[in-house]
């Protein structure tokens, strides 16, 4: 009883974790970590991450014609979002609408397909600056300690994975924005409203908005919520309330999305109609963890990069053909449950410790995803810990649905974006720690 006072007064008072002494405040005026790490501004990170991509940009080979890029090119051409694979296959929701809306765009603005891309190339490192300088102000909203967003922004100065933060092929960066806005929305609505309706429907009209962009908000939104409202210590009463508004908020958010699939594609279903292809590609016979050990099960069996598996979507139609990947794939798990257990195993064994097949980006992935864990031991029960545990919820909500999808780097690095947040601050804190001790020894 008497240890929870004090960990209550310490929490309090703002001082240091409760699990920790507490740190004093140092009057040596001998240089500090944090003094240092809060003159950097976030324009400056801005300028760096963006001066040392950009140059890049002409030095990477052309970009592939991936799904993103050819229903952008379709749309804008012919007029509908559709053609994703490698043969025309008519209208689809393989992916989320909102890159490829983007790519129509800039095609529609440029007057081929090669200044097109590195249009969106360049935009495409525009918006990876944007994310990293947001994690200064991000981790400020948050509450996490002082110093801890520009170490995670220095994490990602770096650009180690230039082949997503450069590339007009893939969507990835603006999963990151709309992921980093998602968590420091529901942190500040937790902090600040009160639980009824209209809290619920602008949190729901905000994840509405970002499923455009990827449908994992919903698990994001949903989870950080949960543990907020927790935290927070919402009512029973307040937070249905809160969950009903969302709801309406949400479903009416998608309304013109789910329509527009319905009319073309004549299916109800949530944003993407993809999951049987995934699932296809990442459970059954020979299939394999990674997403590059499983390359010549994409070429044989992905209608990317399949003519056959493409004939047979456009044949079947899109959604039919994935409901028939999913039925083939599921009656396999079912037969073989040990197989598909050791995949989803190792599948999340790759969530604690990525893997990529260059080897410095499995480093820089690594140490983030162990120090991020180490931060949630040594924070979770500090004064921090409504910041910490509403990150570690996302994560947790992001990550779900590739348990049963092939591991990727690229699907890990928005993971890994709201990672290094709480491994910034463990190093913040740790430096805190061993200056408090060295300090008292030298006192």
């Amino acid at each position: 009883m008497d240890r929870q006072r004090v960990s209550q007064g310490e929490q309090a008072s703002g001082s240091a974790p409760a699990i920790w002494p507490p740190v004093r405040k140092l009057s040596s005026p001998r240089w500090s970590l944090c003094q240092l790490l809060s003159g950097i501004r976030a324009w400056q990170i801005f300028v760096l991450a963006l001066a040392v991509r950009l140059p890049l940009i002409w030095l990477r080979s052309p970009t592939a014609l991936t799904e993103n890029l050819r229903a952008g090119f379709t749309l804008a051409q012919r007029g509908y979002l559709g053609d994703p694979f490698i043969i025309p296959t008519g209208p689809t929701a393989h992916v989320a609408p909102a890159y490829p809306v983007i790519v129509a765009v800039v095609r529609t603005l440029t007057p081929s397909n090669h200044v097109c891309l590195r249009a969106l190339s360049i935009i495409v490192a525009l918006v990876t600056a944007c994310n990293i300088a947001a994690l200064l102000p991000i981790s400020r909203a948050l509450k996490l300690p002082r110093g801890s967003g520009t170490v995670a922004a220095l994490l990602w100065l770096t650009p180690l994975f230039s082949w997503i933060e450069l590339s007009a092929e893939q969507e990835t960066p603006f999963t990151v924005a709309a992921l980093l806005a998602l968590v420091t929305l529901v942190f500040r609505t937790m902090g600040n409203a009160r639980p009824g309706v209209m809290t619920g429907a602008k949190l729901g009209l905000a994840a509405g908005v970002a499923a455009y962009v990827t449908p994992t908000v919903l698990p994001v939104t949903a989870l950080a919520t949960l543990v907020g409202a927790r935290l927070a210590r919402w009512r029973m009463t307040g937070l249905i309330a809160v969950l009903a508004g969302a709801a309406l908020a949400f479903a009416l958010a998608i309304l013109p999305y789910t329509l527009r699939n319905h009319q073309d594609l004549g299916a109800w279903f949530f944003m993407r109609d993809n999951l049987g292809i995934e699932l296809q590609m990442s459970n059954g016979p020979d299939a394999r963890a990674t997403r590059y050990e499983n390359e010549q099960r994409i070429w044989e069996l992905h209608p990317s990069a399949s003519p056959q598996a493409a004939t047979l979507v456009r044949d079947l139609g899109e959604v039919g053909y994935n409901r028939l990947m999913q039925s083939i794939t599921i009656s396999w798990m079912k037969a073989h449950p040990r197989a598909a257990l050791e995949l989803t195993a190792e599948r999340l064994g790759y969530m604690v410790l990525p893997r990529s097949p260059v080897w410095y980006q499995t480093v820089m992935a690594d140490a983030t995803s162990l120090m991020a864990i180490a931060g949630c031991v040594l924070l979770w029960r500090s004064r921090y810990k409504f910041g910490i545990r509403c990150l570690s919820a996302a994560i947790v909500g992001y990550l779900l649905v590739y348990l049963l999808v092939e591991h990727d780097i690229r699907y890990m690095y928005p993971a890994l974006f709201l990672e290094s947040l709480v491994a910034g601050s463990f190093v913040v804190m740790l430096v805190r720690i061993w200056r408090e001790r060295h300090s008292g020894n030298s006192g």
